[in-house]
Formats: structure tokens, C-alpha cells, sequence
């Protein structure tokens, strides 16, 4: 977690020996700045203390975001090269995995959604023996769950209390860090879906007071659109409640519209427009949500629109949804990797207001995500201090690296180079231990350490200045 504490290195030498260091600290998001002056002298001690200190600093200042990763049990059945079971789960590219979906029975019990998922957790949690930093949740629901079985059980305390006994069973039997509830959508339910997140965050921290073991999370995935987020969630209050939200912050355009869209832009293309990923983040924040417990979605699949006419750009007419991909075999909608197969070869257009590329393979049109839509999404994400991205999901990334000729899980690898800290680059091969400014991003800094790459965030505003190899205002004496 963030320090409380933010330091900046030495900006001069005081006349009588003497170096002033300015230290900020941050307590409930209120930077106050103080001097502190410190005699060095000239003791070797004095200066082993200060780099020690310096070391230790410049690792608790940075702060981090949460890469969030589904893994469908369903790509476990698919066949040839569009089969991912849970042990080809990279465990080091995410910081959270979530296995999709478990059900809820007539009883209001979570079991697993289907048997054979029960090998599946298994396996998906022992991915933690190989990165003990993981954390695996489960998510329950989906967009082919019944609501109907959600609203039932939500809808009285004893009901209720059986569903959440039940999940702190089954997530401690197969070894899960905590739930996802992923209910689309709560409408007309807004107040009992609240009760639902108080009550099972107050029986998780019941139960890991009692057992002395670390509290199951409680997280949902959550609507980007606002007429059913205002329909369905009492956004400040399940923010008490809930350690993070997943905004699904995709599917905004599809063949309900009748032209062409892009299904996740970035921004907005008239002034009035609300189906963008800015309006949703920036709705979730004002409605009193914290910026650091959203989520930004990421879909690593694209939406296809079959084109009726010559005109192919955006808002052109369309007489179906796309054709399926040959691997994930559903109509109007294409994994990445499936994408990199239409278009290849072919012009990757791109979107200048919406910051997000489109092509156009014969009567297939297709929007979707890519490495330049990605870089801008996560400056949306690092600009608003927002807590992260997930990404729907993995086994839509070309996981094996044999169809985009960028590797394994190209878009989920590249997040991860410019998200989160890990060993996400080759940065630091052969580089001495130290920190690095990471080019067109002031605000992170590599930290390498026996040559490996470790991406970290300096606090709020600040800016790596390697000058002085701190976190500092962009301009040095100018606090705003």
C-alpha cells in the first residue's frame, strides 16, 4: 500500500554543512509540506544512513495499481488453439485473477457453476505456489446468469445470510482471496444489493477476526452505463463496502445501434455523448465513489458489425452483427487474437477523437483495443488516479503468441510493462541497480533491481526527476 510518507532528496547544501531535505506527508489527502535539516558531515556513516534511507524511501513513495484479469471457464473446453485451461494461466502477469463464473442454487448456496470447475479451482489457486503475491476471487453471475436468482436471493436477510455463510465456505475450501459479484443488473434492487455488500463485507471481517486468517475482498463488477448505474447501485454507500469496482467500460456500441461503433472508446465524439469510458469513470467518481477503488475495463476482444453498404467508417450502416470468429465461434465478436487473423495485412484505422483503432476486412467491420488504445487508456487511468484496469479477458489475448507476432498475451504483457510493478520488461537487462524516467511517462519511473524491470507511480502529481532521483512537483518550489 502507499506510503503516508513522501520524501525529496536534497535540493542544496546548506552554508554550515548542512543539507535540507523538504519531506512531504500525506495524511487523508492532505499534503502538508516541513523542512527537515539533517547534519551529515562528512562520516561515511552519515552518508550510508542517507542512502540506505533514500532506497527505502524511494520504494514505500511509489504506489501501485491493481491489473485485474478474468479467466472464463469455458475457454477450458474450447479445442485446438482456443484452449485455456486454468495451469496455462501465466500467474505473473496479473495482480488479481478471477475465475468466471460460480452460480447460486434455489437454496441461495454459491457452488460451483459447473462440476468440473472444482478441478479447475484447484488448479487456478495453486497458480499462487508459483507467485505467493496473486490474489484469486471468484465471481458469481455473469451476463447469462439468471437475475431473477440474484433478486431472490437478495431478497430477505435469511436468504441473504445463506448465500454469504455458503460463499465464506466455498472460497475458504478451494483456497479464493474473495468474491466478485458480477449481477447484471440490480435494477429496482439498488438498496438490497447494498445490504448484500454490507452485510457480506461485515461476516468476511467477522470471520477473519475469528479464524485469525486475512478477510476475503469484496469487489463487483459494475455497470458503465448511466441509466442502468442510476437504476441499480447506491454508488457512495456499496463504495464503503466494496474493495474495488470493475467498470465495464466496453460494449457501448453494438448491432442494436443499426451503424457502426466503436464498443470502447476512450472518449467522447459529441459533446452530449455518454457512451465513453471518460463519462462512466468520471461518473462512478462523482457520484462520491473513490477514484482509487475504480476499475478501468479493458475488453481484449472486439466488437464486428457486418456492413451493408460500400461506406465503411464510423456510423456506417450495417446489416448484421459479424460474422464468428473459427475459435471462440460467437457471432459479433472476435477474440484479439482473431482479430490479428481478419486483419492481417489489412489498414488499422484509427479514431483521433475516441483514441481507439477500427478495420474493415471485405463486409467486416471491427473495433477493438490495441497497444496505442491501451497507452491512452492507462494515462486516463494514471491522470485520475483511478485504481487500475482490469481486463475481460484472458483467454481473448493471443495467450499462446501464435497469431499477432507480439508474443504471449500481447495486450495483457503491455499493460503490465506500464501499469504495475513486476517483471514486466527487459528494461533493466544489464543495467546497474537504480532507478530510470520511463519515456512519455513523467509520472512512473523503472526501478531496476539485479536486472529486473520493476515499473513504479510516483504519488498523485509529482514527477520523476532523475536529476534528483526523487518523486518532485514538475516545477521544483511551485506547490499547488
Amino acid at each position: 500500500p502507499p506510503s503516508e510518507h513522501y520524501y525529496k532528496t536534497p535540493l542544496k547544501t546548506h552554508p554550515q554543512s548542512q543539507q535540507r531535505e523538504t519531506v512531504v506527508a500525506s495524511i487523508s489527502n492532505i499534503l502538508i509540506f516541513f523542512p527537515v535539516v539533517s547534519s551529515l558531515g562528512t562520516s561515511n556513516m552519515g552518508k550510508l544512513i542517507l542512502t540506505a534511507g533514500l532506497c527505502l524511501l524511494m520504494t514505500s513513495m511509489a504506489s501501485s495499481y491493481k491489473l485485474v484479469c478474468y479467466y472464463t471457464s469455458w475457454s477450458n473446453y474450447r479445442t485446438g488453439e482456443g484452449k485455456l485451461t486454468p495451469s496455462d494461466v501465466d500467474p505473473f502477469q496479473c495482480t488479481h485473477l478471477i475465475f468466471a463464473f460460480a452460480s447460486i442454487n434455489y437454496d441461495n448456496e454459491l457452488i460451483p457453476g459447473d462440476q468440473r470447475d472444482i478441478e479447475s479451482y484447484k488448479t487456478f489457486n495453486g497458480l499462487k505456489d508459483r507467485n505467493p503475491d496473486l490474489k484469486t476471487l471468484l465471481a458469481v453471475g455473469g451476463q447469462t446468469f439468471c437475475k431473477s436468482q440474484f433478486r431472490s436471493m437478495a431478497s430477505t436477510k435469511a436468504k441473504r445470510d445463506r448465500f454469504i455463510k455458503s460463499s465464506i465456505q466455498l472460497l475458504r475450501n478451494y483456497g479464493f482471496d474473495g468474491i466478485n459479484l458480477d449481477w447484471q443488473f440490480p435494477t429496482n434492487s439498488r438498496r438490497k444489493f447494498t445490504w448484500l455488500c454490507k452485510e457480506l463485507l461485515r461476516a468476511f471481517s467477522k470471520e477473519a477476526e475469528e479464524t485469525g486468517s486475512p478477510r476475503l475482498l469484496v469487489t463487483s463488477a459494475v455497470s458503465a452505463s448511466k441509466g442502468i448505474i442510476d437504476e441499480s447501485y447506491e454508488m457512495a454507500k456499496i463504495a464503503n463496502y466494496l474493495d474495488f469496482l470493475n467498470v465495464m467500460t466496453y460494449n457501448f456500441h453494438g448491432f442494436w445501434d443499426s451503424v457502426t461503433g466503436h464498443h470502447s472508446p476512450l472518449d467522447q465524439r459529441t459533446a452530449d455523448d455518454q457512451l465513453n469510458t471518460a463519462f462512466a469513470m468520471k461518473y462512478w467518481q462523482d457520484q462520491g465513489v473513490p477514484a482509487e477503488k475504480l476499475i478501468l475495463g479493458l475488453a481484449a476482444f472486439g466488437r464486428t458489425f457486418t456492413l451493408s453498404t460500400t461506406s465503411s467508417g464510423v456510423g456506417a450502416p450495417i446489416s448484421n452483427v459479424g460474422k464468428a470468429g473459427p475459435y471462440t465461434m460467437e457471432a459479433g465478436s472476435l477474440s484479439y487474437y482473431e482479430v490479428c487473423l481478419a486483419l492481417e495485412g489489412k489498414q488499422i484505422e484509427w479514431i483521433t477523437d475516441q483514441k481507439v483503432p477500427y478495420g474493415v476486412a471485405g463486409d467486416q467491420w471491427i473495433g477493438f483495443d490495441n497497444k496505442e488504445s491501451i497507452d491512452a487508456k492507462v494515462k486516463h487511468v494514471k491522470d485520475n488516479n483511478l485504481g487500475g484496469v482490469f481486463v475481460w479477458s484472458l483467454d481473448h489475448d493471443d495467450f499462446n503468441g501464435n497469431f499477432c507476432k507480439e508474443g504471449k498475451y500481447p495486450l495483457v504483457s503491455h499493460l503490465r510493462s506500464i501499469l504495475v510493478p513486476g517483471t514486466s520488461a527487459d528494461f533493466c537487462k544489464g543495467k546497474n541497480d537504480g532507478n530510470y524516467p520511463i519515456p512519455n511517462d513523467p509520472y512512473s519511473f523503472y526501478q531496476c533491481s539485479n536486472g529486473v524491470s520493476y515499473t513504479q507511480k510516483c504519488q498523485g502529481t509529482l514527477v520523476y526527476n532523475p536529476s534528483c532521483d526523487c518523486c518532485n512537483w514538475p516545477q521544483v518550489g511551485v506547490h499547488p
